[in-house]
């Protein structure tokens, strides 16, 4: 079946609008498997900007973070243990990317937010504005927004300060032969120049029947919504690989069961890229690729910024967090 064929228009009722800034609620639901430190900096980042509420699925519950959380209300966490999961379809579990559309689309039927955005724990949006403003101007039609994702590049503490974010070639209309002369040896096969996902996540209006959230998609009885607005000057932040040790110790998992698997639509694999790069260079050409894609060096920062594809914005994560939790417990592993 043409999937441009099955997609379908979702009727968006008059009383689900809200117009009025000050009056918008909207908040984010994430299944997360990370250390307290990781959760607690996604959400203080995101209580930062306005959300009403963060509703979070631990896919692996930890006591010590329930505790934490528990004198926020702002901070809804649910423990995905088994007797969560009885009861509920097996399937449902099976996978992680399988219990985030379910989580997702849980929070959803139940939340009394006008939006949620279903993003993950390395994620953060970026909005020169309140997003209950942009949100506000969203038209009527429109059943969900689709936000852009923006890459983090790898720097010394992009936690503080200014955090420096690659764009797509796509969102800038760039051609392949210009995407090479800001990745000379691998902008050729990497099409986006990204490590991450390129297409970007969703934030979806609430009260409307049969949805389901998928991770980059919005479904309506499991066919994808047609009708959806971009929010051009709102980016989805992506610390995806935010440096080497990260990149490589996920390598393994994100190759045969995460992002790098091989997928049956892909023409261009970034698999296939870094199986021949681990065949012909092993680590050390690893390791090239890796720094030539996200180490934010001057050159790499100038030859985006020629290009209009560099994004600078503060996360300032661990000043965020004192200021809405307090202190964190002694010290955690990060991801």
């Amino acid at each position: 079946m043409d999937p441009a064929k099955s997609r379908v228009v979702l009727p968006v009722p008059a009383e689900t609008v809200e117009r009025d800034p000050g009056r918008l609620r909207w908040g984010t639901v994430s299944t997360i498997k990370a250390p307290l430190r990781d959760i607690a900096r996604f959400a203080a980042y995101h209580l930062d900007l306005g959300a009403a509420e963060i509703n979070i699925y631990l896919d692996a519950p930890d006591p010590a973070v329930l505790d934490f959380f528990a004198p926020f209300p702002a901070v809804r966490l649910t423990a995905c243990d088994d007797r969560y999961w009885r009861g509920k379809p097996e399937r449902a579990r099976s996978s992680h990317q399988l219990r985030q559309a379910y989580n997702a689309s849980r929070a959803y039927r139940r939340t009394d937010l006008h939006w949620i955005a279903h993003i993950d724990v390395d994620e953060f949006l970026l909005t020169p504005r309140p997003l209950a403003e942009v949100l506000a101007e969203v038209s009527d039609e429109a059943a969900f927004a689709r936000i852009r994702p923006v890459e983090l590049l790898a720097q010394d503490d992009p936690w503080r300060g200014p955090a420096h974010f690659k764009l797509t070639r796509r969102e800038r209309g760039l051609t392949k032969t210009e995407l090479a002369d800001i990745y000379p040896d691998f902008g050729a096969y990497v099409p986006e120049g990204f490590l991450g996902y390129t297409g970007g996540k969703n934030i979806a209006r609430t009260g409307l029947p049969g949805i389901r959230l998928g991770i980059h998609g919005v479904l309506h009885q499991g066919a994808p919504v047609s009708n959806f607005e971009r929010l051009p000057e709102v980016h989805l932040g992506h610390a995806h690989a935010p440096d080497w040790a990260h990149f490589e110790r996920h390598l393994t998992f994100r190759m045969e069961k995460g992002s790098y698997r091989e997928k049956l639509r892909d023409r261009m694999r970034l698999r296939d890229v870094l199986d021949v790069i681990l065949q012909d260079g092993g680590r050390d050409g690893l390791r090239r690729f890796y720094d030539q894609l996200s180490a934010a060096t001057p050159r790499l920062l100038d030859r985006l910024a020629a290009h209009d594809m560099l994004l600078t914005a503060p996360l300032d994560l661990d000043e965020k967090v004192a200021r809405w939790f307090g202190e964190l417990p002694s010290e955690t592993p990060q991801l």
